[in-house]
C-alpha cells in the first residue's frame, strides 16, 4: 500500500456466517436501454444488487450492519480508481436490507462497499460493486471488464489513505451460481474484490444473467 501507513485489523468473524447462509450476487447492473425496475432499493430502475438464500430465507444474515455507526469512519472506503481503465468514481456503503438482500448503489455514477464485510486495509476481501452501465449511456463500472492481471486498483478512505492493490484475476459466472466464498469467504490477507453485471441482456430474464467478478490483493509496500 502507499501514503499514509494504515493499521492492518483482524477480519470480521460475522461475515463467515454470512458466506454460510446467503449467495450474494450483483443482480441487475443497470442498463442503457430495457432496463429492469428496481429491487425494491429505492435506487433507479435497473439498480438491483441482491443475496438469495440457498433455504429460501435470510434468516441468517448478520445483525453486525446495526452497529456501523460504532466503527471507525476514517477506514471508510471514499473512493475507487483503475488508472489503467480510467475508471475513478466515488464509493458509498452498502449493507443489507430487512429481507436479506444486499442494497444496491443508488447512484449509477458511484460504487458501493459492502459494509458487512472488511475495509480495505483489514484481512480479507473487501468487496466493492458498481453499475456497469444506466439508461442514459456509461456507470460507474463500464469498461471493467478490460482489467487485466497485473493492473492495479486504488482504494482511497476517509482519511486519505490510499491501499493499492494488485488484480491476479477476473472471472464471469451465472448469477445462480455465484461464487459467493471465493468472493465473501476469509483470507489470510489483505484483498479486494470488484463486482458488475456482465454476459448477455436479457429483459425478459430480469437483465443481465452473469457477473463480473475481479480478484486482488494487496500490493507489496514501496511497490
Amino acid at each position: 500500500m502507499t501514503g499514509a501507513p494504515a493499521r492492518r485489523r483482524p477480519a470480521r468473524a460475522p461475515l463467515a456466517v454470512l458466506v454460510a447462509g446467503l449467495l450474494l450476487a450483483l443482480t441487475a447492473c443497470g442498463s442503457t436501454s430495457g432496463a429492469p425496475t428496481d429491487a425494491g432499493t429505492g435506487a433507479s430502475r435497473g439498480a438491483g444488487t441482491a443475496t438469495s438464500t440457498p433455504s429460501g430465507s435470510a434468516s441468517s444474515a448478520p445483525d453486525d450492519l446495526s452497529v456501523q455507526g460504532q466503527e471507525d469512519a476514517a477506514g471508510r472506503p471514499v473512493r475507487v480508481e483503475v488508472p489503467a481503465l480510467g475508471i475513478d468514481v466515488a464509493v458509498g456503503r452498502l449493507g443489507l436490507r430487512d429481507d436479506g438482500v444486499l442494497e444496491a448503489p443508488p447512484r449509477w455514477q458511484r460504487a458501493g462497499w459492502y459494509a458487512g464485510g472488511p475495509r480495505p486495509g483489514e484481512t480479507g476481501p473487501a468487496v466493492i460493486a458498481g453499475h456497469v452501465d444506466s439508461p442514459t449511456g456509461p456507470a460507474a463500472f463500464t469498461g471493467l471488464s478490460a482489467i487485466a492481471p497485473g493492473d492495479r486498483v486504488v482504494v482511497t478512505d476517509a482519511a486519505g489513505t490510499r491501499h493499492v492493490f494488485v488484480v491476479t484475476r477476473l472471472a464471469d459466472s451465472p448469477k445462480d451460481s455465484f461464487p459467493t466464498r471465493a468472493v465473501y469467504g476469509p483470507t489470510p490477507d489483505e484483498e479486494l474484490r470488484l463486482i458488475t453485471c456482465s454476459g448477455d441482456y436479457d429483459s425478459d430474464a430480469g437483465g443481465y444473467q452473469d457477473n463480473l467478478v475481479v480478484y486482488a490483493t494487496a500490493a507489496e509496500e514501496g511497490a
